[in-house]
């Protein structure tokens, strides 16, 4: 694991290192806010850890930066001694994840790490849990967006409810039945003719087929599967066998 350390002070990146050392951490330091974020670009840090005594020049770069690369989401924690109180109600105002005033111990030090990295690692979760790409298609759940190579394509709300829960479930068998339990809560006789024709809508603003590489099919009159091709190969069909029952 890959440590960032903002600091102009040796002493202070030294000690940091050292409480960490028991840790399989490996801590880089920097010197200015600059060199970080080009560092940024091709190196992947678990964390950023920034003096105080530097926060106040840094914290405009650091965290526009922050907006400006979404792939770049550095959970930050801000340690040392601060020129003055107020200054760590604006590391908090600013986004940092934690601060750390004035003299630590290496256990106060890796308690605070870890419950900002278990936080970093349950943010990531949520966004994971909450979108869904398969081939060029992406869907975000918060937002009930989809975009095909990354052009957003218009769905209404039943629509979006029907594409989350084929995609989310790609390469698998839905029964008529699950697909109208999960989008229209009733049972499937009750909403077999809007199931055909969201399936119907859905297969024309999403284009499916060759040119995407995902296919949406029929299965035996009894159900759909959202099939995606594997890269250089062909897109492999349910067996009867093991189709679940409707």
């Amino acid at each position: 694991m890959k440590f960032a350390v903002l600091t102009t002070n040796p002493a202070s990146f030294t000690y940091v290192a050292t409480c960490l050392s028991a840790h399989d951490v490996t801590c880089v330091r920097f010197d200015d806010a600059v060199a970080f974020v080009r560092s940024g670009h091709t190196d992947a840090f678990a964390l950023l850890m920034i003096d105080a005594q530097q926060f106040s020049k840094a914290a405009r770069l650091l965290f526009s930066g922050r907006e400006r690369n979404a792939n770049m989401p550095w959970p930050t924690l801000v340690f040392g001694h601060f020129a003055e109180g107020h200054e760590i109600r604006g590391a908090f105002d600013a986004g940092v994840d934690d601060v750390i005033s004035g003299h630590f111990t290496a256990e106060e030090l890796c308690a605070r790490i870890r419950r900002i990295l278990r936080g970093a690692r349950k943010s990531t979760q949520d966004a994971l849990d909450t979108q869904v790409v398969v081939g060029p298609y992406r869907l975000c759940r918060l937002t009930r967006t989809v975009t095909l190579h990354d052009v957003p394509v218009r769905l209404t709300a039943r629509e979006f409810a029907t594409a989350w829960l084929l995609f989310s479930s790609s390469g698998s068998f839905l029964s008529r039945q699950q697909i109208a339990s999960a989008v229209w809560g009733t049972d499937a006789s009750v909403a077999e003719r809007s199931i055909e024709q969201h399936i119907y809508k859905l297969r024309k603003k999403l284009g499916f087929g060759p040119d995407t590489g995902v296919e949406l099919k029929t299965v035996y009159s009894r159900g759909y599967q959202l099939a995606v091709e594997p890269a250089g190969g062909q897109s492999r069909s349910v067996d009867p066998k093991t189709m679940l029952a409707a």
